[in-house]
């Protein structure tokens, strides 16, 4: 009796070793050699290249031909997208396509690829036996990190005005892999309200009991190990009024006369509100102050002889300014002399602010000073001097036919 439970003992135990054995055998399985399962190359791909995702079965026999299928599930936006089976891709073709399949009949291994790879395809990507879906566990699964540079998201802080004294929170918000690092500063490089250059790390930059000397442009620079971000750029004006005040960087500028020539004098006009502005031509020589009025002066305005332009300078020039220039064409001996600017506000009290610059003449053509339209130095035939010659031609030619009809 004990004999023969120990044959059946032995027997069971054989038969269940076979039975394991030809299922092993017979039972495809993905191979796992690579603890990751799912093979990727590049290994830490990036948005923007190519990646190949590679799944491979074992224990296929010749005659047991299997399909195998691709499964995205993104983190963003918790979508699920069913990607492709064997060689035939379901998703991404649209606008322009950037997945792709790849399985040959007698191979064992079965390909994705994402030409390019979008920081939006952040999350668990999964392969499986599309006869047998997870029912039979027979599928893999790997964590698909999409590293990319940083960018900054619409929802952070855009231009904002605000009464002096307020409290205000400036947010900047960034998104890519790995997490970006947050640095705030102003775009012309002054001192942000804490007296620091820089603040960095911080997603929000408070700024308290606001002044006027805090409004400007504010720049959020989002950081990561991949590369530099979006610059995320902002405008803080502040209620207050800022009476005008003008700049010219070249108080005094020659060129020379009687050229093809122009000469264009410009200045910096600050203040907040932003100001009228005008130009003058100084012809009665009085010495140019802030109390004077400009009646005494010549207005000029946009003509044949003068264009008058308004720009906003690049932020790390000045913010909250406007560069006034006035162009003279083809100066001329009377273009000579002082040329006046008058920056004004336009609410009341009126607050005027006035800055002159004088033009000299110069021996030779300052090429470099002349308009962009300027068409080069060529000097100027004046009309009196072909007078002059035909004036004298004209005498000669009568004196000629005098002399002939006396002989």
């Amino acid at each position: 009796m004990r004999q023969s439970i120990i044959q059946l003992f032995v027997f069971l135990f054989v038969t269940n070793c076979f039975f394991i054995y030809v299922n092993a055998r017979t039972n495809p399985r993905f191979d796992m050699r690579d603890k990751d399962g799912i093979i990727f190359d590049p290994i830490a791909p990036r948005a923007g290249e190519r990646l190949i995702a590679k799944c491979t079965l074992v224990g296929l026999t010749d005659n047991d031909k299997r399909s195998v299928s691709w499964e995205l599930h993104r983190f963003n936006d918790q979508k699920k997208f069913f990607l492709a089976t064997d060689d035939q891709v379901f998703q991404f073709s649209q606008p322009t396509r950037r997945l792709y399949a790849e399985h040959a009949i007698d191979s064992s291994d079965w390909y994705l690829i994402f030409d390019p790879l979008d920081r939006e395809d952040y999350g668990d990507l999964t392969c499986m036996l599309a006869d047998t879906g997870y029912n039979n566990s027979i599928y893999l699964r790997r964590r698909l990190i999409v590293y990319s540079e940083p960018f900054v998201v619409q929802s952070s802080t855009k231009d904002i005005e605000v009464n002096e004294g307020d409290n205000i929170l400036l947010k900047c918000f960034a998104q890519g892999l790995p997490p970006p690092q947050i640095q705030w500063m102003k775009a012309d490089a002054s001192p942000l309200p804490d007296g620091n250059i820089r603040a960095i790390g911080a997603v929000e930059l408070p700024i308290n009991d606001i002044r006027k000397q805090d409004r400007g442009i504010y720049k959020c620079l989002a950081i990561n190990l991949v590369g530099y971000g979006d610059i995320w750029t902002l405008k803080v004006n502040v209620k207050c009024i800022v009476p005008p005040y003008i700049r010219c960087p070249y108080p005094m500028v020659g060129q020379a006369i009687n050229f093809l020539v122009d000469i264009y004098v410009e200045c910096y006009v600050h203040g907040y509100p932003a100001p009228r502005i005008s130009w003058y031509k100084n012809d009665y020589g009085g010495q140019i102050s802030d109390t004077m009025s400009v009646d005494v002066l010549r207005p000029i305005w946009n003509s044949y002889k003068y264009k008058i332009e308004a720009t906003i300078p690049e932020p790390n020039i000045c913010t909250d300014c406007i560069l006034s220039r006035l162009t003279v064409i083809n100066v001329l001996a009377s273009d000579l002399g002082s040329y006046v600017i008058n920056a004004t506000t336009n609410d009341k009290p009126y607050r005027t602010a006035l800055a002159s610059v004088f033009v000299f003449e110069t021996p030779e053509c300052q090429q470099f000073i002349t308009h962009r339209n300027n068409i080069g130095c060529k000097r100027l035939r004046f009309t009196t001097n072909s007078a002059s010659s035909t004036i004298c031609q004209s005498i000669l030619l009568l004196f000629v036919i005098l002399t002939v009809n006396l002989i």
